[in-house]
């Protein structure tokens, strides 16, 4: 981590990503912050004697000022799957684009210049084909349109790892039963890994570069969803039938999981899932594939050998 840029404020720093990305920079900068509504969700940052855990509404413009004033940089990694309605702040508005517009004019008023911001892959506030892509879109607006500030965006595909919430559900779900109905399963996909996406956060620090930049993120290779869920059966030892629904089918499918606890799925996902979420011609990919991570942990550490088999099968 460079001098100029020794203390470090993260929004969304106690979720999937922000964990790694927060315990990688605990090892670079002086000061790494964490801003939270509830301080016990994070207690595995306690042992981080420079990572400070701190209580505020980061809604609040006024205590969210106050609470990244002295940083170098901010990351903004807030973001949801599933709305909870219109009310503010679990919506998909909520939570992306009045969230984003309120931390931007926070970097302004405590002059915080440099600005880091999550945002997703097929995000479009005007053609976005779910009101999560739309929000995310409108949430880059905020981001691209402000005055002085140093920004960089981060569009990933499904990010992957340990305690991901893309392998580790479908495992969840395969188990119920022996036949997975699976809608959208054309859709296609290129995971990103988790340690890529940090890394490139972190290099972007570094990088003046980088600066004004839209980082698209995905991984070496692209898979349908139905070839993802299949691979993570063959992983956790389960034999399923999979089968992809007609669209017709598959919204009715989403209407109704909307109603089971944790939704495992929603009509917007499965407007989502209309996109594919996959790279534009020409970008870069980040190196680590699916095959060198996820067999660590859901199973098959030989994954290799079959996924190259299955990939044969599939003609691919």
């Amino acid at each position: 981590m460079p001098k100029q840029l020794p203390v470090i404020t993260l929004l969304g720093g106690s979720g999937f990503v922000g964990t790694e990305l927060t315990n990688r920079l605990a090892g670079e900068a002086s000061e790494v912050r964490v801003l939270t509504r509830r301080a016990q969700r994070v207690k595995s940052f306690r042992v981080l004697t420079n990572v400070n855990v701190i209580e505020t509404d980061v809604h609040d413009l006024d205590a969210l000022t106050q609470a990244i004033q002295g940083s170098d940089a901010v990351i903004n990694l807030v973001g949801i799957l599933n709305s909870a309605g219109s009310n503010a702040k679990n919506s998909f508005d909520g939570a992306h684009a009045a969230l984003t517009k309120t931390v931007v004019q926070a970097c302004q008023q405590a002059k915080v210049a440099r600005y880091l911001h999550m945002s997703a892959l097929g995000a479009d506030a005007e053609n976005g084909s779910s009101d999560y892509l739309k929000s995310k879109g409108v949430a880059e607006n905020h981001v691209t349109e402000a005055d002085h500030l140093a920004w960089t965006i981060f569009r990933p595909s499904v990010i992957f790892g340990p305690g991901d919430a893309f392998f580790n559900r479908f495992a969840d779900l395969l188990r119920l039963a022996p036949i997975m109905p699976l809608a959208c399963a054309d859709s296609k996909m290129q995971p990103v890994y988790l340690g890529d996406v940090c890394n490139t956060m972190i290099n972007a620090l570094n990088d003046p570069d980088q600066v004004g930049q839209t980082l698209e993120l995905g991984g070496p290779d692209v898979f349908t969803l139905k070839e993802l869920v299949a691979m993570t059966a063959k992983l956790t030892g389960l034999n399923r039938l999979i089968i992809g629904l007609p669209d017709a089918i598959g919204k009715i499918q989403a209407f109704c999981l909307e109603f089971v606890p944790g939704k495992p799925f929603s009509r917007d996902n499965f407007a989502s899932l209309q996109t594919d979420n996959v790279l534009p011609e020409g970008v870069a990919t980040q190196p680590t594939s699916v095959s060198a991570v996820v067999p660590r942990y859901l199973g098959n550490a030989d994954w290799n050998g079959e996924l190259q088999n299955y990939r044969t099968f599939a003609r691919r």
